[in-house]
């Protein structure tokens, strides 16, 4: 295992400058993730971890040992890609053992590890099959395989499972974390897949445009998000975001549109201003009319079994409620809405940057 530690990591691209100075320190045995939009830069920063792309500035630190210069091979990891990259002529005990046959290991003791990464996987009845009879989940399995035979410092996943089916790659998540608990390895992660970033890690890495815009625990990125575009990425359905105007209401502070309205403490803003309130769909509540924050009118309905999400219209505004399904909605249906207070959060409409704004027990005006 290893720690690991980024200090103003850049690279440039010509003109381009794809990471731009980032600064980040991965725990001995953790599981982070590296997520983000596409072209934030988060497979690029795994590449520079395994030394897949040169290091335009900055320090790359494992366990210590400055490692810019050093060569792939050199640097103790295991790299698991998007496409499974196997011999389709060799069996998978031939694909898993291959790297170890590459470095002149004895055979008795490439058979041991292969057979060993086999049973922690649950691939053992498959070791005499070729790649093409495989499902992809299989294929995905045997690919880590290889990378568990290597008994490495870390290991990288870069969007492992983009390729599989829906079922799939609930299946393969679990196998992730599964022997991330097993083998308590530094394991770095990509994904674009939010759901996947939130399940699967214990330390969460949110990019954009080459920089880190929050990192932490994936609980609190998702109850305290730093700004909009936090907000909005974590969370599925993501965040509800209601623009709302700045009033004073006898000698109170209220933000308020058509189909909304809100008291507040001092916002810092004037009257006339907006903020941006955000409001996750799973935190909406119904309720009667006297303790509504919102009014809305259901558009529609997309019933999920376990819940249904409700695609509602507030003024001009779609806002998802995620609410339970035994709840008799139809299109056209007019329905009140509340939140608990530690629930709202609020948003500079410019910077998109996080206001803390103090919210009464009694919330609706």
């Amino acid at each position: 295992m290893a720690s690991i530690k980024l200090e103003r990591l850049v690279k440039n691209y010509g003109s381009f400058r794809a990471i731009k100075g980032i600064d980040l320190s991965i725990e001995d045995g953790a599981f982070v993730t590296f997520v983000g939009p596409s072209g934030c830069g988060k497979s690029t920063l795994l590449r520079m971890v395994a030394g897949l792309e040169e290091i335009s500035g900055g320090t790359l630190k494992i366990d210590d040992e400055v490692v810019n210069e050093l060569e792939p091979r050199d640097r103790d990891i295991a790299m698991v890609f998007q496409d499974y990259a196997l011999y389709p002529h060799m069996s998978v005990a031939e694909n898993i053992g291959f790297g170890l046959k590459m470095r002149n290991m004895d055979a008795s003791e490439i058979d041991q590890r292969v057979k060993e990464a086999a049973d922690i996987l649950q691939i053992a009845p498959l070791l005499h099959r070729k790649p093409g009879q495989l499902s992809g989940g299989q294929r995905q399995r045997v690919a880590m395989g290889r990378a568990i035979v290597r008994r490495p410092k870390v290991y990288l996943f870069d969007e492992p499972l983009s390729n599989l089916d829906a079922k799939l790659r609930v299946d393969m998540r679990t196998q992730i974390k599964r022997l991330h608990q097993l083998l308590r390895t530094t394991t770095i992660y990509v994904t674009h897949d939010q759901v996947e970033a939130m399940t699967l890690a214990d330390h969460i890495v949110i990019l954009k445009d080459g920089m880190i815009m929050q990192q932490g625990q994936p609980v609190s990125v998702y109850e305290k998000p730093i700004s909009r575009f936090v907000g909005e990425f974590i969370g599925s359905p993501k965040m509800n975001i209601i623009s709302a105007t700045v009033a004073d209401a006898d000698a109170e502070t209220v933000l308020e549109n058509d189909s909304f309205s809100l008291k507040v403490a001092d916002c810092g803003k004037v009257p006339g201003e907006t903020i941006e309130v955000g409001i996750r769909p799973e935190h909406l509540i119904p309720c009667n009319k006297e303790e509504a924050l919102i009014t809305a009118r259901v558009d529609v309905l997309e019933p999920l079994g376990s819940d249904t999400h409700a695609i509602c219209l507030v003024g001009k505004q779609e806002l998802t409620a995620r609410l339970d399904p035994s709840l008799a909605l139809k299109p056209g249906d007019i329905l009140y809405l509340r939140a608990e207070p530690e629930k709202i959060h609020f948003f500079d409409p410019e910077s998109g940057a996080r206001l803390e704004i103090d919210l009464p027990q009694q919330i609706a005006a």
